[in-house]
């Protein structure tokens, strides 16, 4: 699940992933994968809007299906958990310099948003984790994940970052038997990404 190339899903309409949502709830949707997403593809036109090749176009839908699926299997057992916390990309951020006053702890090697732009994806979703009672760090990577976990005993995570970052968080949490809810990148890359807020703010409301 990880890509040598960069993508911007953005520009897609809002009906693709609507009904992305839709094949992932079916049953037997893992053996029509390749087929589900050929069909998303050219429905939606994903590779003339992005500008990927067919096979790429491909690729993202069918990863972005499958995250779908396994949120939907560990829905009810985060919705049960009471002590969550957000993992959110630092990429994501609005500013990848100075001009970000988030403050680093090397404790959790995280950042703490600040809140200097409110324009910032990082700020708008610490406001909104904020209102749901839950922590937030916004990661260089999965690979600080461990040092937060030694020190705070959650139960569920709520992880956006690019696919590859969410298999190998995911990987983390089964260890520490956390249960979790991923959220793919729309717009990869090593800044100005971007995810889909709603997807985020439905996840929230599911787990209330």
């Amino acid at each position: 699940m990880s890509y040598n190339f960069t993508f911007d899903l953005s520009k897609l309409p809002q009906a693709l992933f609507r009904e992305l949502a839709e094949f992932a709830e079916k049953e037997g949707v893992h053996k029509k994968l390749g087929g589900i997403s050929r069909v998303l593809v050219k429905k939606f036109n994903v590779d003339k809007i992005t500008g990927l090749n067919i096979t790429d176009s491909i690729l993202v839908i069918e990863d972005l299906i499958d995250i779908t699926i396994k949120n939907n299997v560990y829905r009810d057992s985060f919705q049960k958990v009471k002590k969550k916390a957000l993992f959110l990309p630092h990429c994501c951020r609005k500013y990848m310099d100075s001009r970000c006053k988030a403050e680093f702890n090397p404790e959790t090697s995280s950042y703490f948003c600040k809140h200097c732009s409110t324009d910032c994806q990082v700020h708008k979703a610490t406001l909104l984790a904020k209102q749901e009672n839950m922590d937030i760090y916004v990661l260089p990577g999965a690979s600080g994940i461990k040092k937060i976990f030694l020190r705070h005993p959650y139960e569920g995570v709520i992880g956006i970052a690019c696919t590859e970052e969410l298999k190998l968080g995911g990987g983390i949490l089964q260890q520490y038997n956390i249960t979790m809810q991923a959220i793919p990148l729309i717009k990869n890359g090593c800044s100005e990404t971007q995810f889909n807020f709603d997807t985020l703010k439905e996840i929230m409301r599911k787990s209330n």
